[in-house]
């Protein structure tokens, strides 16, 4: 059998209590003014339902939701792409697809959580309307097909990364003060959503040469750096401060994961979360997307909360128990609804305050017990009102 992750992203060791203080009243002297900003939503808690569009059309329809009138589901996480949004170019949009589903969710009492990615997903005009932004073919390839998986921007194109601004700027006026819009998960310095920019450690290699030689003929490409991480570390810190300051009412996650696939690429992940952690306060938060099922007796959750938004989202349907256990696992496989509330019982226990689940295992009139349990004890991993708490899982990196 395929020996399953052991653990989520290590928790990071301390600073000492003075650099902490000494970090943060530098923080408060230089961060930008969304840092500080007042009147953020309340951090996104409970269950959401992880929505998956139509087969070919990848469209989603809320209408006929089986989980619109459910108590036990908080919302929804709603998934699309640059390219379906503006696929022509600059000066159109649509949002019709978006619009619907958050009209459909509030009328249920219901919230919606967004992403839309670039990287991957990013309309060719972007690349070929002035000021041209280079266009990176990924080496890494489908298995199924056996071509590569496409292209991507580089994050440290400031031309790329000033459209991407123009196309936040939009899609915060149209989302940020919509008080069922419940969070933002993060895009645009990933190859699509989770923060992974190369898959495999050729596309890091040749992403490497480009950041230490920039191609000629691209206006935001004129810098040269020591190596991948370096033009990546600043630049995804330039675009989450991109989001907290056009979302300044909204949380903003990222969903974590591996940057690169040599043991640097960790520490760029650690890096830019610790930084945005300090520099946004209860405004940015994060997501693991592979959350497992770990057997009974679960851990407690942490006292006193942890304080910014920290969620997940299911590795798999839990009804795939064989896939969802961290290993070992239990033998024999329990039935449902018992996988589903291990997960969940996990991410508690890991101090999480949401978790995206798939529609199939929040229908069952089984799991319904099971679903209100956890969804309280997520929601009372909220932390509890008041300024916002430094954290506390930080550590110094080269």
């Amino acid at each position: 059998m395929t020996m399953k992750p052991t653990l989520y992203p290590q928790p990071l060791s301390h600073f000492t209590i003075l650099s902490v203080i000494a970090g943060v009243i530098a923080l408060a002297l230089s961060a930008p003014t969304s840092a500080l900003a007042i009147g953020l939503k309340p951090q996104p808690s409970g269950i959401y339902d992880l929505l998956v569009g139509a087969p070919i059309t990848g469209m989603v329809d809320l209408t006929n939701n089986p989980l619109l009138d459910n108590p036990n589901v908080d919302g929804y996480r709603f998934k699309s792409g640059w390219a379906r949004i503006q696929p022509d170019g600059p000066d159109t949009y649509n949002w019709d697809q978006i619009d619907a589903a958050i009209a459909i969710a509030a009328a249920h009492g219901k919230k919606l959580s967004i992403s839309i990615g670039a990287g991957t997903v990013t309309p060719d005009w972007v690349y070929n309307t002035p000021p041209l932004v280079y266009k990176y073919p990924i080496i890494e390839t489908d298995p199924a097909t056996g071509l590569s998986i496409g292209n991507e921007p580089l994050p440290w194109d400031t031309a790329y990364q000033a459209k991407w601004a123009t196309f936040l700027a939009a899609y915060a006026a149209r989302y940020d003060k919509n008080p069922n819009c419940s969070y933002i998960v993060m895009g645009g310095f990933m190859q699509v959503i989770t923060m992974t920019l190369a898959g495999i450690s050729a596309d890091e290699t040749a992403l490497t040469a480009l950041a230490q030689n920039p191609p000629a003929g691209y206006p935001g490409l004129t810098t040269s750096y020591t190596d991948a991480n370096a033009a990546y570390i600043p630049a995804a810190e330039a675009i989450i401060t991109q989001y907290t300051n056009t979302f300044s009412e909204t949380p903003v996650i990222a969903t974590l994961a591996r940057v690169f696939p040599s043991a640097a690429g960790l520490t760029d992940q650690q890096t830019v979360s610790d930084w945005a952690l300090l520099a946004f306060p209860n405004h940015y938060g994060t997501m693991v997307s592979a959350l497992y099922g770990t057997v009974p007796p679960h851990a407690p959750a942490p006292v006193p909360p942890i304080a910014s938004a920290k969620g997940f989202q299911m590795v798999c349907h839990a009804s795939d128990a064989s896939r969802l256990y961290i290993d070992p696992d239990p033998v024999p496989l329990p039935p449902a609804p018992i996988p589903l509330q291990d997960a969940l019982e996990h991410a508690v226990s890991l101090g999480g305050k949401y978790v995206e689940v798939y529609e199939g295992d929040l229908t069952p009139a089984v799991s319904q017990p099971v679903l209100a349990i956890e969804q309280a004890k997520l929601k009372a991993n909220v932390a509890a009102g008041g300024p916002p708490q430094t954290p506390t899982n930080l550590r110094i990196t080269p």
